[in-house]
């Protein structure tokens, strides 16, 4: 008969509710990066490039690095790792917040996304041995993932408050106490954990894995907003064939630094895929909705923070019901159900877009984040639990890996392709030359018809106007179209599966 697996005590939920703490501080910061980008392109003007790097350098060398930092968690200690991440997240937040212009803030933001790569992967690990019994792994994944979903609520409304009375750089600030607040509480509360025989730290696949993925989500990114060009396409390829290299050294590495065999569990590929596409399909409208509030429905900064806590907390309740759910019905239900219900919602967000309506658009958000919740939920679950309790920092790092890049290449790939429509749709209803700050972000098309007046500036506000909310339909229309398909797939695939047991 098999035993049951310890009970975690108090000590273990009190050590959760500290490291829901660089959760929080992450969702934070991402929401108020969308909430920010108005006034960050009317203040520095970035070109349409930059404007992407701003919202995605982070998430890309935060994939880029996570591997490496999972593995360096097992030399110096997971916590030690967390405590070294929190450090750099705080300082790196400061630099964000008093950039001078484009170049310096996509350098903090990526060493915002250096620093995370450190946090996320350090704190599902170590959730792992906190919780060894499954149903309480279950429920502490949850609330760490809740973290997330309070995070993203309490981001707009705090940060549309600040922006009523401060300048933008005050949205990276908020950070820092909270950054503080975990460095002095989590030494006392938390395990150390590391690896007693740790693997040498593979430098040629640390180099070939990071630059791979720079240059694919660079390539990809432009190619959507450029078209095809020599040098993007030869990014596209070289980035390809340093990760094929990549790939080959793993399976010829006695201790790899990303274990494929791993791969060779369906359930865990599955697991890592239910995250990834849910990010892919939702990053860019949700890039796109923000500005739109603000920026074409001319909502402050406030209300819009105000307004987006209903989606944030529809979120939270879809990431606490899912270990319900799963108790009742099978995984491929959840999940795919899920997906189908956020396919519900993406098509109101194309409704309310053409409608001109905030309240459309609220709810088809609302409808989307509730019913993403459990890919994301289960996605981290399942791939942690389906691998044995040493794998467990390896199977973390590979599911930051595919929500990185799933956030990143929904920002490049979508938030190109809304861009793309955007800028088509600036050039076609605007009779003079559109200037590159105007065809770079909407707030600094706006910004420019505020400086010109007259009949110029109002041709040119409507032009922004009118292409910016075709954008967001296309990403959309996208959007529901990609999570049609993984709906399906998941429904067919996870039919029977139990996540429960």
């Amino acid at each position: 008969m098999r035993e049951n697996p310890p009970r975690a005590g108090r000590t273990a939920w009190l050590g959760l509710a500290v490291l829901t703490l660089p959760i929080f501080m992450m969702a934070n910061d991402m929401s108020v990066l969308f909430l920010a980008l108005p006034a960050i392109g009317a203040d520095l003007q970035p070109q349409a490039t930059q404007s992407l790097w701003i919202l995605h350098v982070g998430e890309l060398l935060g994939a880029g690095l996570v591997l490496t930092m999972g593995r360096l968690g097992d030399r110096v200690g997971r916590r030690r790792l967390l405590l070294i991440g929190l450090v750099a997240y705080a300082v790196s937040s400061a630099l964000a917040a008093f950039s001078p212009d484009p170049a310096t803030l996509i350098v903090a933001r990526a060493l915002i996304g250096a620093s995370v790569a450190t946090i996320s992967p350090s704190t599902l690990s170590l959730l792992r041995s906190m919780f060894p019994d499954p149903k309480q792994f279950a429920t502490a994944v949850a609330l760490n993932l809740s973290a997330f979903s309070v995070g993203m609520a309490l981001g707009p409304p705090l940060g549309g408050l600040l922006l009523e009375f401060f300048w933008w750089g005050s949205l990276f600030l908020i950070n820092v106490p909270v950054a503080l607040l975990a460095l002095v509480t989590l030494p006392f509360l938390l395990p150390e954990y590391r690896d007693p025989n740790p693997g040498r730290m593979d430098v040629p696949s640390v180099l070939s894995s990071t630059v791979a993925l720079v240059l694919l989500v660079y390539g990809l990114q432009e190619l959507a907003a450029q078209g095809a060009r020599p040098s993007l396409l030869a990014a596209v390829v070289v980035g390809s064939a340093l990760l094929w290299w990549f790939v080959r050294r793993q399976r010829r590495l006695a201790d790899p630094l990303m274990d494929l065999s791993m791969f060779a569990r369906p359930i865990f590929v599955l697991a890592v895929t239910m995250g990834f596409l849910m990010l892919l399909a939702a990053a860019g409208t949700d890039l796109f909705l923000v500005q739109y509030l603000q920026s074409v429905l001319g909502i402050s900064p406030g209300l819009v923070g105000a307004l987006l806590i209903v989606p944030a907390v529809a979120g939270f309740v879809g990431t606490m019901l899912t270990p319900v759910l799963v108790r009742f019905l099978t995984t491929g239900v959840v999940v795919g159900g899920g997906m189908l219900v956020a396919v519900a919602g993406l098509a109101t967000i194309l409704w309310g877009a053409g409608q001109g309506s905030a309240w459309l658009l609220i709810l088809g958000s609302t409808v989307t984040s509730i019913g993403g919740a459990p890919a994301m939920t289960l996605g981290s679950q399942l791939a942690l639990s389906s691998v044995p309790m040493e794998r467990t920092g390896s199977a973390s790092a590979v599911t930051d890996v595919a929500a990185g890049l799933g956030q990143t290449l929904g920002l490049a790939l979508m938030g190109s392709l809304g861009l793309l429509v955007y800028r088509t749709g600036m050039a076609d209803a605007f009779a003079g030359d559109v200037p590159e700050a105007a065809r770079g972000s909407i707030g600094g098309a706006l910004a420019i018809a505020d400086d010109l007046g007259g009949s110029a500036g109002s041709a040119l506000r409507d032009a922004a106007v009118s292409a910016f909310g075709q954008g967001l339909q296309v990403t959309a229309g996208a959007g529901g179209a990609l999570l049609t398909v993984a709906a399906v797939v998941m429904l067919v695939k996870l039919r029977g599966h139990r996540a429960d047991e």
